[in-house]
């Protein structure tokens, strides 16, 4: 034999070596993590072993919450965000809603640690197909849903879609790859699921879409100037006197007392300003029709201009007391269809 075929040899012996080193160090620390998760020292190893492999209580189901532990309340700030290394960021505050979402259960043979759920969860997350898309895992120690964390152990997931929103609706080739992405997901963490119907789930969608599709509404003022156009540096220099804040370029959010967001005021490129209330994301009890109305007036007499309609009509001085009818009955239909106006399903819905 040659001095290159002992070097061979010699280098074959020294990758042998350090594969076998590594895979121990890792054993070792798979097993340090499960004792971590299973408690205090001198705990029972069976119940150790049924904590690694976690899922809801007795008496049933526990529904996901995905906001911030008990205590949190729903506000207009939300909760924290997602993780920095998730594609896409998840809701924080996502809860499943069995009108809105198509959620699929995923059980692994065995604990999965919280590395390799968030690596098999990533396709899933980017998806592009104008719907939502979220994953929870059952976190035995809280007993509760939570979003994946890469120091975890979970034996239990949750995978769901947003049916239909306003914009778009879950089709045939949304619903393929939604499945598709579990699938893989599944494949890669040793979980089985069961794959839902797709035109069952179309069909869903189209439901979904047709029940919201009457809400779809907003109401509009403008104020203009009686001649010429509105100077836009007047402008930012009178917002900030009606509680404006900015929202983007040229655009500025209302928000009432509490926080919630009322409606938006945006400059045009006609140098006009335009407030719209997107009717079903405000919940009527914080009256956003009469603030909007009243801020119009307010921007009108400080801008030396006047309130129109969208067809440059003046609005008359009663027009609010002529929408508020029309507004209630809608609000109405809403209840009636299972969609309280400014609630977490409606502004789902209406995103």
């Amino acid at each position: 034999m040659t001095e290159l075929h002992y070097a061979l040899i010699g280098a074959a012996a020294l990758l042998l070596v350090l594969v076998f080193a590594w895979s121990k160090w890792n054993e070792r620390r798979q097993v340090r993590r499960l004792r971590e998760s299973a408690g205090p020292a001198g705990a029972d190893p069976n119940a150790s072993a049924a904590a690694a492999v976690p899922g809801p209580a007795a008496g049933g189901r526990i529904e996901p919450w995905l906001g911030e532990p008990a205590g949190a309340s729903d506000s207009p700030a939300g909760g924290p965000g997602a993780e920095a290394q998730h594609p896409r960021p998840q809701q924080p505050e996502w809860t499943e809603d069995p009108m809105l979402d198509c959620v699929l259960e995923l059980r692994c043979a065995h604990a999965a640690d919280g590395v390799a759920v968030i690596d098999a969860m990533a396709p899933l997350l980017r998806l592009d197909c104008g719907l939502p898309a979220q994953v929870a895992v059952w976190d035995a120690r809280s007993e509760q849903w939570v979003l994946p964390d890469r120091f975890g152990f979970y034996g239990e997931m949750l995978a769901s879609i947003q049916l239909a929103n306003r914009r778009t609706k879950l089709g045939d080739i949304e619903a393929s790859k939604f499945i598709a992405a579990v699938q893989q997901m599944a494949v890669v963490l040793d979980a089985d699921f069961d794959p839902p119907d797709v035109p069952l789930l179309r069909r869903r969608a189209e439901e979904l879409e047709a029940r919201i599709a009457p809400f779809d509404i907003q109401i509009g003022l403008t104020v203009q100037p009686a001649e010429g156009v509105l100077n836009p540096t007047q402008v930012q220099r009178v917002v900030p006197s009606l509680r404006l804040e900015a929202d983007g370029e040229r655009r500025w959010l209302r928000r009432d007392d509490d926080g919630w967001p009322l409606f938006t005021v945006q400059l045009t490129r006609e140098h006009r300003l335009a407030l719209e209330l997107d009717v079903p994301v405000v919940a009527p009890e914080r009256r956003p029709l009469q603030a909007m109305f009243a801020a119009a007036a307010e921007l009108a007499v400080l801008l030396n201009a006047r309130v129109v309609d969208d067809h440059g009509r003046p609005i008359a001085p009663g027009s609010i007391e002529a929408i508020e009818p029309a507004l209630q009955e809608l609000y109405a239909k809403m209840r009636a269809a299972d969609i309280e106006p400014g609630s977490a399903r409606a502004r789902r819905l209406f995103a």
